[in-house]
C-alpha cells in the first residue's frame, strides 16, 4: 500500500512539472520546426507561374496571378524564452488586384506535431486555424458542388462563420469564396 501510494505520489510529481514545462521545447539550442512538404501540393497547389480565372458576383471575370510561392521562419507563438527556436511557414499571394487577393498559408507550431493552414482573404483574417490532415482528408459526407457548370467532389469547406466559406480541392486549390460582399467562382 505504501508503495502504491510513493508511486502515485511520484508519477503526480512528473507529470505536473512535464505540465508546466512547456517553455522552450528543445531548450537552449537552435532549432527550425518545419512542415510536412508532402502536404504542401494539397494545401498551396500553385506554382510562382499560377494563375486562376474567378468570376466575381456573377459579372466580373479576374486573373488571379501567383505572387511566387515563399518560405520563411517565423517565431510567432514562440514562448519568448525560446529566442532561437523558428518555425516554417510557407504562404502564396494570388492577386487579381490591390483589392482582390487571397493567400494560403502553411505553418508548423510550437507543441503540435500537426501542421496548420489558414486562408487571408482582401487583408481579412478569413479562416480559423485548419490542421493539415483536414486540409488533405476528406471524411464523410463526401461535398460535391457545381461551379459555373463544372462539378467537384470531395471538396473541402472551412466556414468563416458569419463571413461565408471557401471551398476548396487538392491539387486545384480554392474553388470558390463566399463572403459577406462577394462570391468568387473558379472559371479555370
Amino acid at each position: 500500500m505504501k508503495t502504491t501510494k510513493t508511486f502515485t505520489s511520484l508519477l503526480f510529481i512528473i507529470l505536473i512539472i512535464n505540465a508546466c514545462s512547456k517553455g522552450c521545447p528543445e531548450g537552449d539550442k537552435p532549432f527550425d520546426k518545419g512542415v510536412d512538404k508532402s502536404y504542401l501540393p494539397y494545401i498551396i497547389p500553385y506554382s510562382d507561374t499560377s494563375t486562376r480565372l474567378f468570376l466575381k458576383n456573377g459579372k466580373d471575370t479576374l486573373l488571379f496571378k501567383s505572387q511566387g510561392l515563399k518560405e520563411t521562419f517565423t517565431v510567432e507563438g514562440v514562448p519568448e524564452i525560446c529566442d532561437k527556436y523558428k518555425l516554417q511557414q510557407y504562404s502564396l499571394k494570388m492577386a487579381a488586384s490591390d483589392t482582390d487577393f487571397f493567400e494560403v498559408s502553411f505553418f508548423a507550431k510550437v507543441n503540435s506535431t500537426l501542421n496548420y493552414g489558414k486562408y487571408n482573404f482582401n487583408d481579412q483574417f478569413m479562416s480559423k486555424e485548419i490542421f493539415d490532415g483536414a486540409l488533405v482528408l476528406y471524411y464523410p459526407p463526401v461535398i460535391k458542388i457545381n461551379i459555373l457548370n463544372s462539378v467537384y467532389d470531395t471538396v473541402n469547406v472551412v466556414s468563416l462563420k458569419p463571413n461565408g466559406n471557401i471551398y476548396s480541392k487538392k491539387y486545384i486549390g480554392i474553388i470558390k469564396i463566399e463572403t459577406s460582399n462577394s462570391i468568387y467562382e473558379l472559371i479555370k
